[in-house]
C-alpha cells in the first residue's frame, strides 16, 4: 500500500482537473492505496516576484496561501 497525495490546482469545482484527479483517487482506492485530496482552489498563490529574499534564507515576502 502507498500514501498518494494529491494536488488540485484546477481553477473550477467540478472541472475537468478535479474529475480526472477523482477518477485517479477512485482508481488508487479500489488498488488499496491511501490517498489524500488537498484542493488549492480557495487558496491564494501569488507569482513569485523574484526578490531573491528565499535564495537568502529569508522568508517570502509575498503574503498568501504558499
Amino acid at each position: 500500500m502507498k500514501n498518494i497525495l494529491v494536488v488540485l490546482g484546477g481553477g473550477r469545482p467540478g472541472g475537468n482537473t478535479a474529475q480526472l484527479a477523482g477518477e485517479f483517487i477512485r482508481g488508487a482506492e479500489e488498488a488499496g492505496h491511501r490517498v489524500e485530496c488537498v484542493s488549492l482552489l480557495k487558496t491564494e498563490v501569488k507569482g513569485c516576484l523574484g526578490c531573491n529574499a528565499c535564495r537568502y534564507g529569508k522568508p517570502c515576502v509575498q503574503k498568501d496561501g504558499f
